[in-house]
């Protein structure tokens, strides 16, 4: 187990600043940047893994909203038909090809809440916010239930977990305490999601499961856990960016990379067998009658 401790007392013993607060408090600040750039870049990370339950006969034809803290998707399931789409990028999208895709996009370049009066203390489970709760005020069937929250420039997303104040939140925030600070709910970068069937329709009627890497939460108090398979990307990243360190400790990009790559292989993702699978991208059941030699689309 790596705990967030032993990753920034490696680095200050190699820099030598255990004794200059200002330079450990940066120090920090950066080792959450380049964590979250990681898990990021390294996929595989088993810890990081999810999968979200999505209704889309909820949906209209702008899509369903997905949840904010998504890094990416491995695979949407539609566990009671047996179909799983395929995804595809919007602007490249082929409307001949048969099969069930999907796509995603920025539903929006404004998120649902914006606002400077958002009160939050380290670690605190809840949240006040005189503009959350104008906006659930403002109209039936405004809810932030289940939405996503940033907090100022602090890296992480919290879900809320209600739609009175004060708004809980999970996980718990350890950040810096917030008064009448920014936040986001529901930022910017969220995505929503369409489905599509093999005769291009958008479909309305049916529950996938997402299989996805979320991001983490952000590293802030000493016996938070890390992650990772190894620490040695993380405090290699660190060090290269701190000016401190470049005379005690070069480290190249080079040397960055070759930790990446040992790290993807620590914890590696695991493909799907090469059976011939139909146009559902589901593998053929070889005890049943199957003309193979029909094209994928029939």
């Amino acid at each position: 187990m790596i705990v967030f401790k032993n990753v920034i007392d490696n680095i200050l013993d190699v820099c030598h600043g255990a004794n200059n607060q200002p330079f450990v408090d940066r120090v920090k600040r950066l080792a959450n940047v380049k964590y979250f750039e990681l898990c990021e870049r390294i996929t595989s990370l088993a810890l990081l893994r999810d999968v979200k339950e999505l209704d889309f006969t909820t949906a209209t034809d702008d899509g369903l909203w997905l949840p904010s803290n998504i890094i990416s998707i491995d695979s949407v399931w539609d566990e009671d038909n047996e179909i799983e789409f395929l995804e595809r990028d919007r602007a490249d999208i082929d409307y001949t090809e048969p099969g069930y895709r999907f796509y995603r996009y920025i539903g929006s370049d404004t998120p649902l809440v914006v606002s400077d009066d958002v009160t939050i203390n380290n670690g605190a489970s809840s949240f006040t916010s005189d503009s959350v709760d104008a906006y659930v005020a403002a109209a039936v069937g405004n809810t932030v239930l289940n939405q996503y929250i940033r907090f100022g420039n602090e890296l992480g997303y919290y879900k809320i977990t209600n739609n009175v104040s004060p708004y809980s939140i999970s996980p718990a925030y350890y950040g810096p305490s917030q008064d009448t600070k920014s936040f986001r709910v529901r930022p910017e970068e969220t995505q929503r999601m369409i489905l599509i069937d093999a005769g291009e329709e958008i479909l309305k009627d049916r529950t996938v499961h997402v299989h996805h890497v979320r991001h983490p939460k952000p590293l802030y108090r000493d016996n938070d856990f890390i992650l990772l398979p190894t620490s040695t990307p993380l405090e290699l990243m660190v060090m290269r960016e701190l000016p401190e360190c470049k005379a005690m400790r070069p480290v190249s990009q080079g040397e960055i990379d070759d930790s990446i790559a040992l790290a993807s292989r620590l914890n590696p993702k695991f493909s799907k067998t090469g059976n011939p699978r139909d146009k559902n991208n589901s593998p053929y059941d070889f005890s049943t009658t199957v003309n193979f030699f029909n094209r994928r689309g029939a």
